[in-house]
């Protein structure tokens, strides 16, 4: 067991009258357990939020380790190597996943299935390298030029292959919205990302988190024991039998995850397909309204 302890931190976008920016960031652009500061108009430097803390310095040197690993990726964030106070990255300046759908509520559903199609496909790479992402959440979600799918912050773990112990861990774990119940909170698998993921999915349908009257950090019992008793949201929206299988730990891959989400984009061009002939069109709520 490793010395260091999971931390979980609410982010914030107000500064702390004593945090210390280090030299070269020109703004800082999230805050949390490691802040997200702007270099310029292609990179930005994720540092810790406490600098004596070496638990942080630690996920942010696992960070880089695991980047490497993984490689060059379309679906992945870019790293431009460690400097001194921390990790640089490629500045994706369409900001996160959470942010667009927040701002923007009338995207398209087919628009919202390829994100959620994007996000399991690039799972599926990164489980094939033996990495635990352990924190998928549309705030970890990056939007690239094309407002194609990115997955950033890789402070997870490193399985063997030889053994299937823990290599590298970055310390980080899911908020309770995302996270699969269970009695070691450090224990994380393919299974627990995929949980995860539905929560995800729900989020990108939905618009909006699981369990939107609760706060992860004030009512994280309250949303466990949800989880635990099967009490979920109801199922009235697109994709939600996916949703509750990640869920409930019955699928065994993202892979499956992403045949099944190909079934429901093939299903609704084929529903769309079949109003456009009847001269029925989709309006700015997502209604249908039939053209006389």
């Amino acid at each position: 067991m490793t010395s260091y302890a999971i931390r979980q931190v609410r982010r914030h976008n107000h500064p702390d009258p004593n945090e210390r920016i280090p030299p070269g960031v020109e703004e800082v652009i999230s805050r949390g357990s490691c802040h997200i500061g702007k270099l310029n108009d292609t990179t930005v430097l994720k540092y810790a939020s406490d600098f004596n803390d070496p638990g942080y310095l630690l996920s942010i040197k696992v960070e880089h380790r695991i980047l490497q690993i993984l490689g060059s990726h379309p679906r992945i964030v870019e790293s431009k190597g460690l400097a001194e106070d921390g990790l640089i990255l490629k500045y994706y300046p369409n900001g996160t996943l959470r942010n667009y759908i927040k701002t923007h509520p009338h995207e398209t559903l087919e628009r919202r299935l390829e994100w959620c199609k994007q996000l399991v496909d690039t799972l599926s790479f990164v489980h094939s390298k033996r990495v635990i992402h352990c924190d998928i959440c549309l705030h970890n979600i990056l939007l690239d030029e094309n407002f194609d799918a990115v997955l950033a912050d890789f402070q997870g773990l490193l399985i063997s292959s030889g053994t299937g112990r823990t290599m590298l861990d970055g310390l980080t774990r899911e908020c309770s919205k995302s996270y699969m119940p269970r009695e070691n909170m450090y224990f994380a698998s393919v299974i627990t990302d995929l949980f995860a993921v539905g929560s995800a999915i729900y989020h990108l349908i939905a618009g909006h988190e699981v369990f939107p009257e609760f706060d992860s950090f004030d009512d994280e019992k309250v949303i466990n024991a949800r989880f635990i008793n099967g009490e979920f949201p109801k199922n009235d929206y697109v994709a939600s039998h996916i949703v509750e299988r990640c869920w409930r730990g019955e699928y065994a891959s993202a892979d499956e995850i992403s045949a099944d989400i190909a079934a429901v984009q093939a299903a609704s061009k084929a529903v769309e397909e079949t109003l456009r002939l009847e001269g029925v069109e989709e309006d700015e709520d997502g209604e249908y309204e039939e053209e006389y």
